[in-house]
């Protein structure tokens, strides 16, 4: 029966896949530039990118996962100052993190969530700044550090509170949930 559940999701078309993906990378693009910039929270700044990220990497159907991470990735990239195609990759990986992670740790579970965004936040942040060291422009490996842990410890809360908000929009969006996946 299950089965038979998953393969009539995948037979339907995702429901406002790119509305959603496009929509919320110019959103999050516009919150940190004119928002969480001006709060000036310095290193302890949520990354709300990489929490949708891991968000669509959880709970996304199997086809809606691997192409929306990328695109909010590339999206991420067109705003930022770093290396070109970096954030994509970075995304790309963190969804197949997040869809291992969660045949090992529910998502649907608060502590879980927080587990899950602090340790995919700190490893996107901390491969990035990898990619600008190969690059050669890099803070150095100790300021590094301290930068992603605390941008992890301030993006796992708010993974926390987000996620509920993210279903109850897209229920309100009448999107089809099977089997804990969104059909988007």
């Amino acid at each position: 029966m299950a089965h038979a559940r998953t393969f009539g999701l995948r037979s339907q078309a995702p429901q406002y896949r790119w509305r959603i993906v496009a929509g919320g990378g110019l959103l999050l693009a516009i919150v940190h530039t004119m928002l969480l910039r001006r709060l000036r929270m310095g290193d302890f700044t949520p990354d709300l990118y990489s929490v949708f990220a891991l968000y669509l990497g959880l709970f996304a159907s199997r086809q809606g996962r691997y192409v929306p991470c990328l695109v909010l990735g590339l999206i991420r990239d067109f705003f930022s100052i770093g290396l070109l195609g970096s954030y994509g990759v970075l995304y790309s990986l963190l969804h197949k993190a997040a869809g291992r992670a969660r045949g090992k740790l529910d998502p649907e579970r608060i502590v879980n969530v927080f587990i899950m965004a602090l340790i995919g936040t700190f490893l996107v942040n901390f491969g990035y700044h990898g990619m600008l060291v190969i690059g050669g422009n890099g803070i150095g490996w100790t300021r590094a550090l301290v930068r992603c842990a605390s941008t992890a410890a301030a993006s796992a809360p708010l993974a926390v509170f987000a996620y509920p908000l993210m279903h109850f929009a897209l229920d309100k969006l009448r999107v089809n949930r099977i089997g804990g996946f969104w059909n988007i």
